[in-house]
């Protein structure tokens, strides 16, 4: 397979990866939309249930961004009040580890149940059938993973990709590279899935991959951002908390890209299963970190930006 082929491959495979997350997303929110609005007014009363239920959706709709966006949309529409919304906020970006551990645990060979299976209840007429299309997408997910590690297998022997990758070893430059492709593709789930299986087949080292990951996870930022633009100030203000929050993460945890690569090979000896880890560890670091600060960090927000407390 030529270098032009091979490329186009990894393209469609990526593009068929993104459309599964897209639907598999679309479809839960619109089962579940009236109840969503209702059950996230609440449980956001309190911080630690904002942070779980974040966690909890982000991890059932493999986005964070899509949770990020809807939470933004609330506070708009005045449903959850701006200082309750950035515990979710706060909640989906532990959430999002999940599709790291997806990867990792390779379970795309019973994708094609899923795939079946989906089809199936698509065509029941019983109420079951709204069911189907979440249950199709989701194998859809777990079947373009699969064919994204196939596409990729000859980027191991082009040592043109390992040059460019190598790269990313400068934990600044794979920052950003994982901030720029989160931002183009609108989903930090793709960038985490590519860096898994390209550290796996060796085409990325460790402290490349977490680099990245950590980068992917300011540029799904950029989905609640664009959604914000037209809406009123505390949802503006949410978006704007969200990009702070990951962006205070990674000032933070910058210094110790290293040392944290270090303490994932102590656990473990599997790649996939490092980058998991430290993507956990990463993200639940930060959270416990600020939880406990998130209503004085909400306060000082709408100080800053001159919007009356909500």
């Amino acid at each position: 397979m030529s270098t032009f082929q091979t490329i186009i491959a990894i393209v469609a495979t990526i593009s068929l990866f993104l459309y599964g997350l897209k639907g598999f997303s679309q479809e839960l929110k619109d089962i579940a939309s009236d109840h969503l609005k209702t059950l996230l007014a609440k449980v956001t009363q309190v911080s630690i249930g904002g942070f779980l239920l974040g966690g909890v959706l982000t991890a059932i709709i493999q986005s964070s961004s899509a949770v990020s966006s809807i939470t933004v949309a609330l506070v708009d529409a005045g449903v959850i009040p701006f200082t309750n919304s950035l515990a979710v906020l706060l909640g989906a970006n532990v959430g999002t580890t999940s599709t790291a551990w997806l990867v990792t645990f390779k379970i795309g060979q019973i994708a094609p149940f899923f795939i079946v299976l989906g089809t199936i209840l698509s065509m029941i007429p019983w109420k079951i059938h709204l069911a189907g299309k979440s249950v199709f997408y989701f194998g859809l997910i777990l079947f373009s993973l699969e064919l994204i590690s196939q596409a990729m297998e000859p980027l191991k022997n082009d040592q043109r990709v390992f040059d460019i990758l190598a790269m990313t070893d400068n934990n600044f430059i794979g920052i950003i590279v994982g901030i720029l492709i989160t931002a183009l593709v609108q989903s930090s789930s793709v960038t985490t899935g590519l860096s898994i299986i390209m550290a796996e087949q060796g085409i990325l080292t460790t402290e490349g991959a977490i680099a990245i990951i950590i980068g992917s996870n300011l540029g799904t930022t950029t989905t609640a951002l664009i959604a914000s633009a037209q809406m009123n100030a505390y949802a503006k203000l949410a978006a704007r908390a969200n990009f702070f929050f990951n962006l205070i993460g990674i000032v933070l945890m910058f210094p110790f890209i290293h040392q944290l690569g270090g303490l994932v090979r102590m656990m473990t000896e599997s790649t996939g299963f490092q980058i998991a880890f430290a993507h956990l560890i990463f993200n639940v670091t930060i959270s416990i970190l600020m939880l406990p600060f998130i209503k004085k960090f909400g306060r000082w927000l709408l100080k800053k930006y001159h919007v009356d407390g909500s």
